[in-house]
């Protein structure tokens, strides 16, 4: 009896063994489906994989072409406003680009149209006209100024003057601004109509700690506030 209970054990071995190849532990596909998304904020890496030159191709391209790209190189799930415009797109990569490098040229085509991509946390991608876009939660960008990308990537910057009022930095920014209402003044000397909503001086006292600091609030894109941050440096070295 012992030789049949030894194969029949056998047997149960061999099963459970076929079931866990063809049926793998739920937890590494969680991890499969958790795996490293980008945006075009993201530093280089290195050994990343490079698109050669002329691989990307849009002759006359619909809208749905381009967010496919987007979505396949970003990892991220794409969510378009219902109001987009009905426009068709040209673009040939003429270098090599990386991954990230490939989400900047698509944010500049996009914004060449009237279109900007939001980024919503690490998973979604919000698609919306240009003038819409200071109404969204973008992204809060820390990177220094020489850091951020030269491209229409949206974004939001929190800075902290010190020897300027926002009063005297805001029209000096204004002629590097290209979305509406992208430049928000909090702070003494301040200007603007939303720094004169008592409920925002209140709410940012309590976050930037106190009616003695100066804020400036960028929303816009990358290479916009690039230039505005630039501007920024030269003014408070006065």
């Amino acid at each position: 009896m012992k030789r049949p209970l030894l194969g029949l054990a056998l047997l149960a071995l061999l099963i459970a063994a076929g079931f866990y190849f063809l049926c793998p532990d739920p937890k590494s596909a969680l991890r499969k489906a958790g795996a490293r998304t980008l945006s075009s904020f993201d530093p280089a890496v290195p050994g990343e994989k490079v698109t050669a030159a002329h691989q990307i191709k849009f002759e006359q391209a619909e809208l749905a072409q381009v967010l496919n790209l987007y979505a396949e190189i970003s990892g991220r799930s794409i969510i378009p406003s219902g109001n987009l415009p009905e426009v068709k797109f040209t673009f040939s990569n003429q270098t090599p680009m990386t991954g990230v490098e490939i989400l900047q040229a698509l944010d500049t085509l996009l914004a060449a149209q009237g279109i900007t991509t939001v980024c919503l946390g690490t998973q979604y991608v919000k698609v919306v006209p240009a003038k819409e876009a200071p109404q969204e939660s973008g992204p809060v960008i820390e990177l220094s100024p020489d850091q951020l990308p030269e491209s229409s990537s949206f974004l939001v910057y929190i800075v902290k003057l010190k020897n300027v009022t926002p009063s005297q930095a805001a029209p000096a920014l204004q002629p590097f601004a290209k979305l509406p209402n992208s430049i928000i003044t909090i702070g003494s000397g301040r200007s603007g109509p939303q720094a004169s909503k008592p409920n925002l001086q209140k709410m940012a006292g309590g976050i930037f700690g106190g009616k003695e600091n100066n804020i400036l609030i960028l929303r816009d894109y990358s290479s916009n506030v690039r230039r505005m941050l630039q501007v920024l440096e030269k003014m408070e070295q006065r």
